[in-house]
């Protein structure tokens, strides 16, 4: 089996590790803030694995936002945590994506260099998919107006790196892409 079908074998792995995002039982807000930060972190540790491994400047800056982004949505979070005086709770779903997270950077670094552009865009396309299905399922559900408030002003940013994610994955079928 070449890296890419392995790449993608594991990437339906992710995908059944956080398809229950938004569909367990009832979760409590503790327990959405807490598969939020979870899953930026997932994106920020990809995202840095992509900068130390990339040689596109494209990919590089996509990365980089990625790491940013997902680093200010984790500070705003922890923020309205630390002013309700609340803690971000573990469930399932979190506990699977931290997981995940050990597997997709393990298998982004073990993918050959040529490989490894296509490998981490396929990656982010899957995950930033259903973490913004995740977010609109966690901002009808959940009780609290400063987090949904938070998932509501996130949201387009996800979306946004979603489309740049399919937009990198078509240039990188182009001759000269990113250099």
């Amino acid at each position: 089996m070449n890296a890419r079908h392995a790449a993608g074998a594991l990437l339906l792995l992710l995908v059944s590790a956080i398809c229950a995002f938004g569909e367990e039982a009832r979760l409590t807000d503790a327990q959405i803030v807490g598969i939020i930060l979870v899953a930026n972190q997932a994106e920020i540790a990809a995202g840095q694995t992509a900068l130390r491994r990339t040689q596109s400047r494209s990919v590089q800056s996509f990365a980089s936002r990625i790491v940013d982004e997902h680093r200010q949505v984790n500070e705003e979070a922890a923020g309205l945590m630390q002013r309700l005086a609340a803690t971000p709770q573990r469930s399932g779903i979190s506990d699977a994506l931290t997981r995940q997270s050990y597997d997709d950077v393990a298998r982004l670094n073990a993918v050959e260099a040529r490989e490894f552009d296509q490998t981490y865009l396929d990656r982010e396309v899957i995950f930033l998919h259903r973490l913004v299905k995740s977010v609109d399922a966690f901002i009808r559900s959940t009780t609290n107006t400063e987090l949904k408030t938070l998932l509501v002003r996130s949201r387009p940013s996800f979306i946004f790196h979603l489309d740049q994610a399919h937009r990198l994955q078509l240039a990188l079928e182009r001759p000269g892409f990113g250099r």
